[in-house]
C-alpha cells in the first residue's frame, strides 16, 4: 500500500469519527426534544425511586447539560447505562451486537457480490440466448422483491416446505448462533442487491468484451477461463465497485428489519427493541454504530480501487 493510500486513509478514518459524532449528536438532541422521559413507561408507583432513577442517568438536568456529560463520556468509550436494564454497559453491549451484525452483513455482501458477478458474467458471455433472458429475468425479479419478503419466502421454503418434503428429518432451525444459521437470513439480505450487481456486470461486460485488447486474447488462442476472468471481468469489475458502496449501507441499514425477523442479536434487532422501550441511550449508540460501520465499508470499497486497477492513486 503506497504512502499515499495510507494518508487518504487516515484522512477517511479522521472523517468517520467525525460522521459519527454528528451523528449521535443530532440523535441525541432530536430524541431529548419528545416530550416525557425515558422511564414514563415504566410502572414506578414510588414517586422518590423515579426521581432517584432520572438523578441516577442525568435525565433530571437540561439537555444541554445532559449533552455535555454524554459528550465527555463518549470521548472516554463510555456510552453510559441501559435505561432499561440497570448496571447494563451500553458499550460493550453494542460491540457483541455489532459483531453478529458485521457477520451477517459480510455473508450477504458475499452474497450479492458472488451471484450478481455469476449471473452477470454468464449473461454477458451468452448474450441474446435462453440463458441470457433467464439470468436477466432473474436479476430483475430479485431486485423487484423486497428483502423483508425474500425473508418470509425463504422461512417459508427452508422451515415448512423442507418439513413436509423431508418429513421432519430436514428443517430450518431460525436463530442465531451457529454456521447452518448464517445463509438463510443473508439470502434474504443480499438477493436484492445481487440483482442490481447482475444487471450492471451484465451491460459492463457487454461492453468489455467488444475491446480490442479482448479480441487480441481470444486471438492468441488463450483460454476462455483466462480472457473472461483476467481480461474482461478485471475490468469490468470497476463501474461494480462504484456502487458498492451505496450497496453495502443498504445491506448494512438493511439488516435492522432482517434481524428482527429471524431474531438475530445484532444492532439491529436491539435497535427495534430500544425505540419500542424509549431506551435513549441505546438508540444513539446503535446510530453511532451504524453511522461507523458504513464509514468504514465504504472505506474499504475505496480502497479496492488501487487493486483493480493500478492506475488508480490516492
Amino acid at each position: 500500500m503506497s504512502r499515499g493510500t495510507l494518508v487518504y486513509a487516515a484522512q477517511r478514518l479522521v472523517l468517520i469519527t467525525v460522521t459519527a459524532v454528528v451523528v449521535s449528536s443530532i440523535v441525541f438532541i432530536g430524541i431529548h426534544q419528545l416530550p416525557g422521559n425515558a422511564l414514563a413507561s415504566e410502572r414506578r408507583n414510588n414517586p422518590a425511586t423515579e426521581a432517584a432513577l432520572l438523578h441516577h442517568y442525568n435525565l433530571d438536568l437540561p439537555w444541554p447539560q445532559q449533552y455535555v456529560l454524554w459528550v465527555q463520556g463518549l470521548a472516554h468509550g463510555d456510552m453510559g447505562e441501559s435505561l432499561v436494564n440497570m448496571g447494563v454497559q451500553i458499550t460493550p453491549l453494542l460491540l457483541r451486537e455489532a459483531r453478529v451484525s458485521v457477520t451477517l452483513g459480510l455473508a450477504a455482501v458475499l452474497i450479492t457480490i458472488g451471484v450478481g458477478l455469476t449471473l452477470g458474467t454468464i449473461a454477458a458471455i451468452r448474450q441474446n440466448t435462453w440463458v441470457d433472458y433467464v439470468a436477466s429475468t432473474s436479476a430483475v425479479v430479485g431486485y423487484s422483491v423486497p428483502s423483508f419478503v425474500w425473508a418470509f419466502l425463504l422461512i417459508l421454503l427452508t422451515v415448512s416446505g423442507f418439513y413436509a418434503w423431508t418429513g421432519g428429518l430436514v428443517y430450518e432451525n431460525i436463530g442465531w448462533g451457529k454456521i447452518e444459521q448464517i445463509p438463510v437470513p443473508a439470502l434474504a439480505l443480499g438477493l436484492p442487491y445481487a440483482a442490481i450487481v447482475a444487471r450492471l456486470t451484465r451491460a459492463s461486460m457487454l461492453e468489455v468484451i467488444r475491446q480490442d485488447y479482448v479480441r487480441t486474447a481470444w486471438a492468441k488462442g488463450l483460454k476462455a477461463r483466462v480472457v473472461i476472468l483476467r481480461h474482461s471481468l478485471r475490468n469490468a469489475l470497476i463501474p461494480v465497485i462504484s456502487i458498492l458502496g451505496p450497496l453495502v449501507t443498504g445491506i448494512i441499514t438493511g439488516s435492522v428489519v432482517i434481524e428482527y425477523i429471524f431474531g438475530i442479536p445484532g444492532l439491529g434487532q436491539e435497535f427495534v427493541s430500544s425505540i419500542l422501550s424509549r431506551d435513549y441511550n441505546i438508540v444513539i449508540g446503535v446510530f453511532t454504530f451504524y453511522a461507523v460501520l458504513i464509514g468504514l465499508a465504504n472505506l474499504a470499497v475505496d480502497l479496492i480501487y488501487p487493486v483493480l486497477d493500478p492506475r488508480i492513486r490516492y
